[in-house]
């Protein structure tokens, strides 16, 4: 047995000496006595093995802590490393007391002594036997065994050769040193080997005809029959059998002139059919053709016509979240996942939909870096504002000059982070665009990660919100 996991039954015969157990003795996981104990960050016990097996698959949720409702992130995340073994109640579990499970074991002692001396050694244990299956005590093994088990192997009396006590009745039906019986002389122990030998000289054993296999029934005793009278008997017997086999082959072969005639008409019947078959067919198979190359031609044109959908799709979603106030509140999802997309460098930096100042005003949209971008990278979240290229810009007034406010709104309304700019008009950032847009500009530090991650209301539900405001004045 493995030594990292304590039988589920040592707690049963703990319980039923009446003891009283504490729950620092049990595992969070198995409910079991503690075996090799780890402590949890968040003070929860478990087995090293039901530890080890819970992280296996990755960082989990501590069960006990939801079920105390005291989970708290990131103390109630079980990983690998996160925990110590806790050799203090090791030795307070190892002190208990305990007896066998095994029926009529009248072992007695503590746990420690139990896994040191006695599992898996205990006498009125229970195992299965190797051959068969059934289940037995281990001091009865050996008689099972040599006695009981119907896998046995045994050795024959006769020739000495092992088999199987399933297969004894086969092996006596061909065992060479079994004792036969001559049906002739009625003498025993004859054994088989030498049974064929005995037979052919035996006076009294009276064997069947050598023509017996085509009709003859007669049984003759070799040494009363005289020899010419065995040589007649077998030429009358041949000329019979020649004569009734010639009758059946004339028979036969009268059958099988008809049925090859049949066959011939049949032959010459499915000839004409196959041809048949075979012009058709080929008129199907360029039926066929033509019908798979329209098939192909519509699913080409299918396909542009799911782009154009998609495309279309894409835009109207685009214009659902578009404002024309110079206000836009951006709700930002999964902010959990995205993160950590963040962190891994797989997604560092993610874009808002395009909003504006007016239905003919600037066209602009956010760029945030979750974990932080130029000297925020690792401890702030960044926040930066871009100036986009719009239909109307050359209507506008450049460059880009009015004041910007920044938000992570509190989701409880109490505090919300706010930074706010007014734009630098000799930087490029807010200079009429010549590509699809200009360069953000913004806040690297607008919001320190460790606020995120102690306890807060700017996330909710794993999602935040950032609002940004243009000063509209002078337009």
């Amino acid at each position: 047995m493995a030594r990292d996991a304590l039988p589920p039954l040592l707690l049963l015969l703990i319980t039923h000496m009446s003891l009283n157990l504490e729950d620092k003795h049990l595992c969070n996981c198995c409910h079991n006595i503690l075996r090799r104990p780890f402590q949890a960050q968040c003070g929860h016990r478990f087995c090293s093995y039901c530890f080890n097996r819970t992280v296996s698959n990755g960082p989990q949720k501590c069960g006990a802590c939801i079920k105390e409702d005291i989970f708290e992130e990131p103390t109630s995340i079980l990983k690998p490393g996160c925990a110590f073994p806790d050799n203090a109640v090791r030795r307070e579990v190892e002190h208990l007391s305990a007896v066998c499970i095994n029926e009529n074991c009248t072992w007695k002692g503590s746990i420690k002594e139990y896994e040191m001396n006695h599992e898996g050694k205990c006498e009125f244990m229970i195992i299965p036997c190797p051959s068969c299956k059934e289940h037995i005590r281990f001091n009865e093994q050996e008689r099972h065994n040599e006695r009981e088990c119907p896998e046995r192997t045994l050795n024959c009396k006769y020739c000495k050769e092992p088999f199987h006590f399933k297969n004894i009745k086969a092996h006596d039906e061909i065992c060479p040193k079994y004792p036969m019986i001559c049906e002739g002389c009625a003498k025993k122990k004859i054994p088989r080997e030498k049974y064929v030998d005995h037979i052919k000289f035996c006076s009294k054993f009276r064997t069947p005809c050598r023509f017996h296999v085509v009709g003859c029934d007669m049984s003759v005793s070799a040494s009363r029959l005289p020899a010419l009278e065995l040589q007649l008997h077998s030429e009358k017997t041949k000329v019979a059998e020649l004569g009734r086999r010639c009758t059946e082959l004339e028979v036969k072969a009268g059958t099988f002139e008809n049925v090859v005639c049949v066959l011939n008409r049949e032959v010459e019947r499915f000839a004409t059919t196959m041809e048949a078959s075979n012009r058709q067919h080929k008129l199907d198979q360029d039926k066929i053709e033509a019908l798979s190359n329209k098939v192909r031609q519509l699913e080409r044109t299918v396909g542009l016509k799911d782009l154009t959908v998609a495309e279309m799709e894409g835009r109207l979603r685009e214009m659902s979240a578009t404002t024309f106030d110079g206000v836009f509140v951006w709700r930002i999802s999964d902010f959990a996942k995205k993160r950590q997309d963040a962190i891994a460098g797989r997604a560092p930096a993610m874009f808002s939909p395009a909003f504006y100042t007016s239905k003919y005003g600037y066209k602009m949209c956010l760029r945030i870096y979750l974990n932080g971008d130029g000297t925020g990278r690792g401890s702030h979240l960044s926040l930066f504002f871009v100036v986009m290229r719009g239909l109307s810009d050359a209507l506008l007034k450049w460059p880009f000059n009015q004041k910007v406010t920044l938000m992570l709104l509190d989701q409880s309304n109490r505090e919300h982070i706010i930074d706010a700019f007014r734009p630098d008009v000799t930087s490029s950032s807010f200079q009429r665009p010549v590509s699809e847009m200009n360069i953000a500009s913004g806040c690297p530090l607008f919001c320190p990660l460790s606020k995120l991650d102690a306890k807060n209301s700017y996330i909710r539900d794993d999602t935040i919100f950032i609002k940004a405001i243009v000063d509209l004045t002078g337009l």
